[in-house]
């Protein structure tokens, strides 16, 4: 009998998260069928040996070259044998029988596409952002411009992070990306990951897709998930930076049009030169103040902005 939940996990020199996420679904994960399948981007830091040696019972997928995060999922989920597909971060990890959850409502709910498990941060908080509204112009400039962070409680400036829901009722949600379940003829129909972005936006074109389909996620509040985040995007700060606006860029021109992309670009510049305004006048002070998060410096950090407001236009 095929399993009913086929679980994909895309590692890329995760061996840090990779351990505590299998073992967590080893432990917990009994109530359903289940299998995982770990599809390795050709990780540098032992994550394929280690999951070989320590984790006999997932199936091991060892990509020659990193095909980014969409290319390694759709590699996962052409070897898959459940009815659904639980697309699963690394560094997320589980208390619960998470996989119960899903296919229980799964199998309840025929009209739903997927669903989602409520996120939570390692200490236990409620992780805002983790479920989102799809990007539009609208959300991009309250979120350039502060409003979002100033209002994170208003239904239209906190719209994007829906920092404005308590996140305590079931209902239907736009994208999720770190633990996401949909229906195997979903996702296919779906087209699966589009790869032509590398990293960043794969997850959002997907649940896109899934909606311009007709087709709808659900938040689950009983379910939940731990998830670090931004852990791959630390491994090279400057560089993911960068790829993460030309996806933003791509998926503007998808889906928004060329002339909407334009007036993207020019909130995003806008944005840029303001906070280099703001970097160039605290570097002399830098001693002084805490290190900035995620980059190696503020220098590093001034010249990630200063790059991007070169290269913008060419994205």
């Amino acid at each position: 009998m095929p399993p009913e939940l086929s679980i994909l996990i895309v590692t890329y020199n995760s061996r840090h998260d990779i351990a505590r996420c299998l073992a967590s679904l080893q432990q917990f994960c009994r109530g359903v069928a289940s299998e995982i399948i770990v599809c390795d981007n050709a990780s540098a830091d032992g994550t394929a040996e280690l999951v070989a040696r320590a984790f006999p019972f997932v199936k091991l997928l060892r990509l020659p070259e990193n095909r980014g995060f969409g290319g390694a999922n759709n590699a996962a989920a052409q070897q898959a044998r459940g009815r659904y597909l639980l697309l699963l971060n690394p560094d997320t990890w589980v208390d619960g029988d998470l996989a119960a959850d899903l296919v229980g409502f799964l199998n309840a709910n025929p009209q739903a596409s997927g669903c989602v498990p409520k996120h939570l941060n390692p200490d236990g908080s409620i992780q805002f952002g983790a479920i989102r509204e799809l990007p539009t112009l609208e959300t991009l400039f309250y979120e350039r411009t502060g409003l979002a962070r100033l209002f994170p409680k208003s239904r239209r400036f906190g719209r994007y992070w829906m920092t404005w829901w308590n996140h305590n009722e079931q209902r239907p949600v736009q994208q999720a990306g770190a633990c996401l379940a949909l229906r195997r003829e979903v996702f296919e129909a779906a087209g699966g990951f589009d790869e032509g972005y590398f990293m960043y936006f794969e997850d959002v074109e997907l649940c896109h897709n899934v909606a311009a389909a007709g087709g709808k996620l659900y938040f689950l509040p009983e379910a939940r998930v731990y998830h670090a985040g931004g852990q791959s995007a630390r491994q090279a700060v400057s560089r993911n930076f960068l790829a993460y606006y030309r996806s933003l860029c791509r998926y503007f021109r998808k889906h928004h049009g060329a002339g909407r992309l334009a007036i993207a670009k020019l909130i995003v510049a806008a944005s840029e030169l303001a906070t280099l305004l703001v970097l160039s006048l605290i570097l002399p002070f830098d001693r002084l103040l805490p290190a900035p998060q995620s980059w190696h410096s503020r220098w590093a950090q001034w010249r990630g902005h200063a790059l991007l407001l070169v290269r913008l236009w060419s994205f």
